[in-house]
């Protein structure tokens, strides 16, 4: 037993002696312990490298986010001034209420800050007061841009409650426009942000924001401010933008805005209109109106009563957000530089300048009408088919603006040549005005040389079967006016630092000579008789000779309802025609009234916005005899004279006297003095002061009466009648308006005002 135990111990020793670990074993077990020690210190070498060196900017950046509080002070806005530095658009100093609920130790100040100041500053109570609970914030905005006279009432409020810790007013800036819709379309307007969204607010916001600035505070760990002793605080201020001066004379945009808005309701346009007001001589843009527009003070507010109708037809369904969207872009749209459209007959004067440059007609040129004009396979109306003008020559030809003369031109011209002066007068490429919104011109909008077959050509050269863009037009037609050379339009004349420096300034380019100075005279001669004789009679100016062409283009592609093409009715035109000093474009989109002619609609609006921007500009009229034998007299001061004195200064100014009364002593006069009435209008005397409170007459319904009925119908109601509208000489216009409504009663001698119109039906 004993041997067998010692055995036993024998075997469990020599057991325990060779799990035992060996030498070896131990240095292999601290050979792989060095290991791992080296890699997780090699992992904690790398990491910290990391962190000191290759990460360090971004751990700062951290660290600072945790103590360092960055406050933005938005810069002044730069202003838009216009061309006599009067201020289009401004920034006016506005301030955020921000508040530290931090600081609010009592639960009843913060039932007072909901229950006052959700009053004062027209916030939600509730959402306030959760804001005033926040008490581990330091940086709560209750209401962003108020205006200074509710600043000052919370600065009131705040010292009366002795809250002067708890609410900060932090500076910002907002934007507005003291004229409001005028030049909308124009300037644009701008977001919250002050960033500008449209217009040369948008194309020019990188030069009008500015840099912000900065307010850096330090703050502990808990995003409270350090202890004074610790206190840290560092202002960057901010550079403010820099403003724009423009080519547009206010002056000039408020009197074409006016006779365009005026069209517009007068017409029913149902697409807009748009009018252009362009220095000849240098492209600046003088004015560019579109109307309907928007308000840029309240942009997202849809203002035009046709699409509001049409919205609220949808009203209830997923379509009326989108058509509200489409309404608001509609109205922001800047119609004289983005839109296309078939510009008719008024292209008529491009084609002859074209033919006249080439040598292929004269001014003495005659062509045939025989109503309609055969065209390969097709023949194509004259506008007064199925009557003709038969023989004519070219003024002629342009003053009825004739469809087949003009194909039987462009046919001499041939399409090479045409498609040359196309070009050269800027149809196929963007004009490269510095606004917003001109798109590149893709050959959908013209035919390309190798599309100019004959029927192509034809229809070309009487300005149907392309589109272009107004700005296209009036840039073009400015070439005309000046003697051959293409500019290139601009609406920024200077651009100005912060102190008022010009830091740039627009030199005009011109882009190139398309026709000779001796030609663009010549065509300038033929349109000015187009205006005294032809469709653009409407647009007459008396003491200025006013060169143009009507147009009048039906839209095929936007057929109505009731089966009738819609129209594009135009004028565009220079003046004056002798010694060209600005071009002028109206074009009216979708009239709905009877006559849509461009020489109904378009020339007249052109000619009100001529008559008042011509003598503004200072360009002196100058009067041909029969103009001056129709200026109007303007009436003697002869109250409190003697009868027969008063009589004889009444007669040595050129007009007639009426006597009522029977005293011998004037006590009034209509007309009163310095009235304008025409030559051979009558002044009432009267005599006694019961004449005085007796003696009417009733107006009568001038609408339809030439100049000669009209003012024998005013003698007969002893009346008198102020003419405008065109040149008195000339036959065929009728009365269209008046100042003063038929039927009323009015003293004997009272001015009625009568526009008169020609009926015009030259395309």
């Amino acid at each position: 037993m004993a041997s067998n135990s010692a055995k036993s111990s024998a075997k469990s020793n020599a057991a325990a002696s060779k799990n035992r670990p060996t030498r070896q074993m131990w240095m292999r077990a601290v050979v792989v312990l060095s290991g791992v020690l080296v890699l997780a210190f090699g992992a904690l070498v790398v990491q910290l490298v990391m962190l000191q060196i290759v990460q360090t900017d971004d751990w700062q950046l951290k660290a600072t986010e945790q103590w360092i509080n960055d406050t933005t002070i938005s810069p002044d806005r730069g202003t838009i001034y216009d061309a006599n530095m009067e201020v289009l658009a401004e920034s006016m100093q506005v301030w955020t209420v921000v508040m530290d609920p931090n600081n609010i130790e009592e639960e009843a100040d913060r039932l007072k800050i909901a229950d006052d100041l959700s009053v004062l500053l027209s916030v939600d109570r509730d959402t306030l007061y959760k804001k005033a609970s926040r008490t581990d914030s330091m940086y709560e905005v209750v209401k962003s841009k108020i205006e200074r006279p509710l600043a000052e009432q919370l600065i009131a409020w705040v010292e009366e409650n002795e809250m002067g810790g708890v609410f900060r007013l932090i500076t910002d800036y907002k934007r507005t426009y003291p004229y409001g819709n005028l030049l909308s379309s124009v300037i644009g307007f701008t977001g919250s942000e002050n960033t500008g969204l449209y217009g040369l607010e948008a194309e020019y916001n990188s030069l009008l924001e500015g840099e912000p600035g900065r307010v850096v505070t330090a703050q502990n760990g808990w995003g409270n401010d350090l202890p004074n002793l610790l206190s840290y605080e560092k202002t960057v201020d901010a550079k403010n933008g820099n403003s724009l001066v423009l080519s547009i004379d206010q002056t000039i945009q408020h009197i074409a805005e006016k006779h365009l808005e005026q069209a517009v309701a007068d017409t029913g346009a149902t697409n807009r209109a748009t009018a252009i007001v362009m220095d000849v001589d240098t492209g600046a843009i003088l004015a560019m109106a579109t109307k309907g527009d928007f308000d840029p003070n309240d942009p997202f507010t849809v203002t035009d009563l046709n699409d509001l109708a049409a919205i609220a037809e949808l009203a209830g369904t997923e379509d009326e957000d989108k058509a509200y969207g489409d309404a608001q872009i509609k109205q922001w749209t800047n119609k004289a530089v983005t839109e296309f459209y078939e510009p008719g007959s008024v292209f008529k004067m491009f084609t002859t300048s074209m033919a006249l440059e080439e040598g292929i007609i004269t001014e003495n040129s005659t062509f045939v009408c025989n109503g309609t004009q055969p065209v390969a396979d097709y023949s194509i109306d004259c506008h007064v088919y199925p009557m003709n003008h038969g023989t004519q020559a070219l003024g002629d030809a342009i003053a009825n603006s004739c469809n087949p003369a003009f194909i039987q031109i462009g046919t001499a011209v041939g399409r090479d040549l045409f498609y040359e002066y196309y070009t050269g007068f800027g149809f196929t490429e963007k004009t490269g005005i510095d606004m917003l919104g001109e798109f590149n011109v893709s050959e959908g909008y013209y035919h390309s040389r190798d599309e100019l077959n004959s029927v192509e050509l034809a229809t070309s050269s009487m300005g149907q079967t392309f589109k272009v863009t107004p700005i296209q037009m009036i840039t073009a037609v400015s070439a005309i006016a000046n003697g051959g050379q293409l500019m290139e339009p601009y609406v920024v004349q200077q651009i100005l630092d912060d102190n008022g420096n010009v830091v740039q300034n627009t030199t005009p380019v011109v882009k190139r000579q398309v026709i000779s100075e001796e030609t663009a005279k010549r065509v300038a001669k033929l349109l000015n008789d187009a205006v005294n004789s032809g469709g653009g009679r409407n647009a007459y100016v008396a003491g200025y000779r006013v060169a143009g062409k009507t147009g009048t283009s039906e839209k095929t592609e936007d057929r109505t309802e009731s089966g009738i093409d819609n129209v594009v009715a135009s004028f565009s035109g220079f003046a004056p025609a002798d010694d060209p000093q600005v071009a002028i474009l109206v074009m009216i989109d979708e009239p709905q009234c009877y006559n849509r002619y461009g020489g109904t609609i378009a020339a007249p609006v052109a000619k009100k916005i001529l008559e008042e921007v011509l003598p503004y500009l200072g360009i002196e009229p100058q009067y041909t005899a029969e103009e001056l034998a129709d200026l109007s007299r303007s009436t003697p001061s002869v109250e409190g004279k003697e009868l027969s004195v008063a009589e004889n200064e009444i007669r040595a100014a050129g007009l007639k006297v009426r006597v009522e009364g029977g005293g011998n002593t004037v006590v009034k006069q209509v007309p009163e003095a310095g009235q304008s009435i025409p030559a051979e209008g009558r002044v009432v005397l009267y005599t006694d002061q019961n004449s005085v409170q007796t003696e009417t007459t009733t107006v009568p319904d001038f609408t339809g009466y030439t100049v000669a009925g009209a003012s024998e119908v005013a003698s007969y109601y002893d009346l008198n009648i102020q003419l405008s509208g065109t040149n008195l000489e000339s036959g065929g216009a009728t009365a269209a308006k008046q100042s003063i409504e038929p039927g009323t009663q009015v003293p004997l001698g009272t001015i009625v005002r009568v526009e008169f119109l020609y009926e015009d039906t030259i395309e």
